[in-house]
């Protein structure tokens, strides 16, 4: 089967399903990932860096970054099935792309590869978190990784005891459900990385369709790690009422025991520098107005107009009549950190 995406064409074994089982894996509906990476890459200004795709699969992501941005020096691909190895060199030849070829196991390769690497991409089928430490000590100073999780059902409160027993975390089936999941995995993530020292700060992050997608950059230092720990928190959300704060809160103002998510890091999911320059190259304008509203607003949680609606028996406010940050996850969600009681009155002015 040929495949065109951006600057690259590639040739795959045909198949009916997206599967572990594939020998040659290519998910189509996420263009707008690879989309958005390519973006960020060029937005970071970078050159003669080291990019090291871990599981690269059909090897379209890694092959688009090299044809479509000038960031880096040397390609490293790898996958450990024996077809797509022998698929990523011919189609990196279709495309007159250089790159060092692994067939290796993804943690034996970060274990054993000698050098540094300034951006590691760690997109497996299930969750990354296996990954990020090694992933971490590889990646040179003030390098890039980027993470991508479909166990969303896990994190997002689905199932509980998944989450509780991979990510340390209580996960819940809220309306903000996504949105606390990428931050319980941003979570995870500082955690693992603040043990040698690192702060994997956050600087762009999504969640889309069936996956979250965040990109960390690698600060040392002792402090800078503890400053990112005192964003760590948990949320007190009122299933009753909808009302929600930062920090343990036992009781809700209306009398309910309120559900504690997390802890889940409550800080900023994105650089600002960073953002105002992808946002100038005028792709996926509506995408990137609601991710810039989310980072002046640093909310960690979205309220839902069809939800509010529902348990307080009133007329859905329309959209465009909310006055607050919309969120990129969910077309009716708003983020405020104003109570519950504060925001319906403000649908009536």
């Amino acid at each position: 089967m040929k495949y065109s995406e951006g600057s690259v064409t590639i040739n795959v074994p045909a198949s009916s399903k997206l599967t572990r089982k594939n020998d040659v894996f290519l998910n189509e509906h996420k263009k707008f990932d690879r989309d958005i990476n390519i973006i960020l890459l060029n937005s970071l200004g970078w050159k003669n860096k080291t990019y090291l795709d871990l599981m690269s699969a059909s090897g379209i992501r890694a092959l688009r970054i090299a044809k479509e941005t000038k960031c880096f020096k040397k390609i490293l691909m790898n996958d450990l099935k024996k077809t797509a190895f022998n698929n990523l060199k011919k189609n990196a030849e279709k495309n007159g792309v250089k790159a060092e070829f692994y067939n290796k196991d993804a943690h034996e390769l970060l274990c054993t590869l000698d050098e540094g690497v300034d951006y590691v991409d760690v997109d497996p089928f299930g969750s990354s978190i296996y990954y990020v430490v090694e992933a971490v000590k590889k990646l040179s100073r003030g390098g890039i990784l980027s993470i991508t999780n479909t166990d969303t059902g896990a994190l997002s409160g689905t199932f509980p005891k998944t989450c509780l027993r991979r990510y340390h975390s209580n996960s819940y089936l809220s309306e903000f459900y996504y949105e606390s999941g990428i931050r319980i995995l941003a979570k995870e993530c500082i955690n693992l990385a603040s043990t040698y020292d690192v702060a994997l700060v956050p600087v762009f992050a999504h969640a889309t369709r069936h996956y979250f997608r965040i990109y960390f950059r690698k600060v040392k230092g002792a402090g800078k790690a503890d400053a990112l720990m005192k964003q760590i928190n948990y949320v007190s959300y009122c299933k009753k009422c909808l009302d929600r704060v930062v920090g343990i809160k036992e009781v809700c103002n209306c009398n309910e025991k309120t559900i504690l998510i997390g802890p889940l890091f409550t800080g900023n999911l994105f650089d600002k520098g960073l953002l105002d320059k992808m946002r100038k190259t005028g792709e996926y304008e509506d995408f990137f107005n609601k991710i810039s509203e989310e980072a002046e607003s640093v909310v960690p949680w979205f309220y839902t107009t069809n939800k509010l609606a529902k348990v307080y028996k009133i007329t859905e406010p329309r959209m465009r009549d909310v006055n607050y940050p919309k969120s990129h996850i969910n077309p009716k969600g708003f983020k405020t950190m104003k109570p519950v009681r504060e925001v319906l009155e403000s649908f009536k002015k």
